[in-house]
């Protein structure tokens, strides 16, 4: 009988042990991602593209230079976000523009990385482009072209990404740049 009372006695000394160690882990868990994370304070806009989760928000900064790419007009096309916070969502946006009363097609390429890593997907009126798309832009109307950029811990620091465009022979690039930091609110 001492046999099972000991498999007993050892199971509940497993016990406190084993919650112990759930704690242990919840806490480094919570430590790693809420509080890396965000201000809670940030809240998210639900109509920008957002495919890396967490709140999304209209890129801050400044926005000058503009660029001419066939017939279409881009203004604002470099975009400095200045120090911007890890864990959030920053929408930079441009509006392509076409003056002309014929449709005109814009070819969309693929991001690129001129300083820091990761750049994220582009949309164009919403809908989410794949490298070297062209897109239309009607006749006297506008496209939306927008580039939703997040960096979590580890991913700090400056980037600069560029969105290649080209027009009816004519290259051009938008541009971002942002200081990533836990420090920024």
């Amino acid at each position: 009988m001492s046999r099972s009372t000991t498999a007993v006695s050892s199971r509940r000394r497993s016990f406190p042990l084993a919650a112990a160690l759930a704690a242990v882990v919840a806490a480094l868990l919570y430590s790693a991602f809420a509080l890396d994370g965000p201000d809670s304070a940030v809240e998210g806009d639900a109509s920008l593209p957002n495919p890396m989760g967490g709140p999304a928000v209209a890129a801050p900064g400044t926005a000058s230079g503009e660029v001419r790419v066939g017939d279409l007009e881009v203004g604002g096309v470099e975009i400095a976000m200045g120090e911007v916070a890890l864990g959030v969502t920053y929408v930079p946006g441009w509006t392509i523009t076409n003056p002309t009363g014929d449709e005109r097609v814009v070819t969309v390429g693929q991001p690129r990385v001129l300083e820091g890593c990761c750049p994220g997907p582009v949309y164009a009126d919403g809908e989410l482009t794949q490298a070297d798309q062209q897109v239309a832009v009607p006749a006297g109307g506008e496209v939306l072209l927008q580039f939703p950029l997040q960096m979590h811990p580890g991913m700090d620091g400056p980037h600069q990404l560029a969105i290649p465009l080209s027009s009816d022979g004519e290259d051009g690039a938008l541009q971002v740049s942002g200081d990533f930091t836990a420090d920024a609110t």
